[in-house]
């Protein structure tokens, strides 16, 4: 008996994912360099379009590429995105071109709305579907120090990865 279709919104590397332990690691502001692209973020009301329109022309965040690389290989690497699923090719597309290395990419579902919930809200619920799917995080890296604060509520150790993209003189507060 094969093993059940990952949800639409998950999307493998290559071949089935395996239960087992795991390190998540946020995408923009960790992996990705997204500053070209905040703008479209601080503004009265968010450009979500433009936002999302130029994730290939993102730059490689060194560090978080080494953390990635030097994680033991019988762990898996899950990026857990705010992204929405509608530019998960183009961002397989970067994560290969740039040499990240990651086994499952976890993007926002297409018919969630950008503005309907906050980025903890949907990482929360992603991180017990990777539960329940026997796939066990143990450690997160994100940017966010309120998306940080969410992992300890599953008791997973998180590293907080600034990126400046959370900045009190920022409006935006946390939607990706």
């Amino acid at each position: 008996m094969s093993a059940p279709a990952l949800p639409g919104h998950w999307h493998a590397a290559a071949g089935p994912v395996e239960p087992g332990e795991a390190v998540i690691f946020d995408l923009d502001g960790v992996l990705a360099d997204a500053l070209h692209r905040q703008h479209f973020l601080h503004q009265e009301e968010p450009d979500w379009p433009g936002f999302y329109r130029d994730v290939d022309a993102d730059g490689v965040i060194e560090a978080g590429r080494a953390l990635a690389a030097a994680m033991r290989d019988d762990v898996r690497i899950v990026i857990l995105t705010g992204r929405i699923d509608e530019v998960a090719a183009a961002t397989r597309e970067w994560l290969v071109e740039n040499g990240m290395r990651w086994d499952l990419l976890v993007c926002r579902p297409p018919h969630e709305d950008d503005s309907s919930r906050h980025a903890i809200d949907y990482k929360r619920e992603e991180v017990a579907r990777l539960r329940e799917w026997g796939i066990d995080p143990v450690l997160a890296i994100d940017d966010n120090r309120k998306i940080v604060e969410m992992y300890a509520e599953f008791d997973i150790p998180s590293v907080y990865f600034p990126s400046g993209y959370y900045d009190s003189s920022s409006r935006y507060d946390g939607g990706v």
